[in-house]
């Protein structure tokens, strides 16, 4: 920002400007006709009034409204991304959730498993003997 080979014209002991007091319409104002409406964000040149208010010059009011603005995009950004990480995130939980066979679906899975074992031995004679009637007729001819 300085390539003109300008100094800081700010003292690297003042402490640092807070950003201005005036609503910048990341909340909610009160209720009008049922509608949430949002604060009116100031206008680039009121946000350099407010700074100029404070004492700055009109060029250091200017690069301290550009910082305050990316610094303001950062955030609204990084919430987006940390947002969007944690719908992810709850999306693949709730889809292993899903997968998994709840109680009724557990006890009929049991259920089937246990008529299973106790006629499977049944099932397998009966093969077995089928079998051994179909190799006896096919070896004796």
């Amino acid at each position: 920002m300085q390539a003109t080979g300008e100094s800081n014209p700010l003292p690297s002991s003042s402490p640092p400007l807070s950003p201005p007091s005036m609503g910048l319409g990341l909340g909610s104002a009160p209720k009008d006709n049922g509608l949430k409406a949002r604060k009116k964000l100031p206008t680039p040149k009121e946000m350099v009034a407010h700074y100029e208010s404070k004492g700055m010059q009109p060029h250091e009011a200017s690069l301290k409204v550009i910082d305050d603005l990316q610094n303001l995009l950062l955030r609204v950004v990084n919430t987006n991304n940390n947002n969007t990480n944690l719908n992810t995130r709850l999306l693949r939980l709730e889809s292993k959730l899903d997968s998994k066979p709840g109680y009724p679906q557990t006890l009929a899975i049991g259920i089937v498993s246990g008529a299973v074992i106790r006629v499977f031995p049944q099932v397998a004679a009966s093969v077995t003997h089928i079998w051994n009637s179909v190799r006896a007729s096919t070896t004796s001819t």
